[in-house]
């Protein structure tokens, strides 16, 4: 029994230190190069790539069906996943401080100034809010993903194969839909620069981070139910 006690609290501590070091590697590389080039001005990064990918033609036209905001989704989950880990710290004020500190930060990066504008102009005219379509679903993101920042503290409640499971859940939205996206507008973009084209560091280092991510959640969910995670 004690041996398994000892075997649960040390894949405690792994999980703990793969959280870390996946949300580390993940943001790096979200704003590191996805679309690698010699010339700076050619090299698109995670961050770029919803703006990126509206100026080809074949989006614009709904050729490609695309969902740029998806490619906002890795910094949102990140997002996500930072607030759930320090919600299990011991600290309290920590718990509520820092979620709140992320999502201000979160609005301030990726709320669309479209969307910032129109609800001063509405303000000041008294008249109907008027979302811009091109923007709606990267606002709806971003305001989903704050909901959840400041409601992740909420999460040192649940079992702790729960959060294992909510953990696991969150790498596979942080890398799959982005990736997916990704994969669909890189012939476009190897057409564009008319060159081969390789996988820039910064996607590398991003899904790598979420996939450490993804490993710590099903430490997590698989490990006896005694062996809660370290506190931060």
């Amino acid at each position: 029994m004690k041996r398994v006690v000892c075997c649960a609290f040390r894949d405690a501590q792994v999980s703990h230190w793969l959280v870390w070091l996946g949300l580390v590697l993940g943001v790096v590389g979200y704003f590191g190069p996805w679309v690698g080039h010699r010339t700076a001005a050619l090299t698109v990064t995670g961050f770029e790539m919803a703006e990126f990918a509206k100026f080809f033609p074949q989006v614009q036209g709904g050729t490609l069906q695309l969902t740029r905001a998806l490619f906002y989704l890795p910094l949102v989950t990140a997002a996500i996943l930072l607030a759930l880990a320090v919600g299990r710290s011991n600290v309290r004020g920590a718990r509520w401080i820092v979620p709140l500190c992320v999502a201000v930060l979160l609005v301030v990066a990726l709320l669309p100034y479209s969307a910032v504008d129109g609800l001063r102009q509405a303000i000041a005219a008294g008249v109907p809010f008027v979302l811009d379509p091109q923007y709606a679903r990267q606002t709806v993101l971003v305001a989903a993903g704050v909901l959840l920042v400041l409601l992740a503290p909420l999460a040192c409640r649940i079992a702790t194969r729960a959060w294992g499971i909510v953990v696991v859940l969150l790498a596979l939205a942080g890398a799959v839909p982005a990736l997916f996206q990704f994969a669909r507008l890189r012939p476009l973009v190897v057409a564009l620069y008319d060159r081969p084209l390789g996988l820039g560091w910064g996607l590398v280092a991003c899904v790598a981070g979420f996939v450490l991510i993804l490993a710590a959640g099903i430490l997590v969910a698989v490990r006896p139910e005694r062996a809660a995670p370290p506190a931060t």
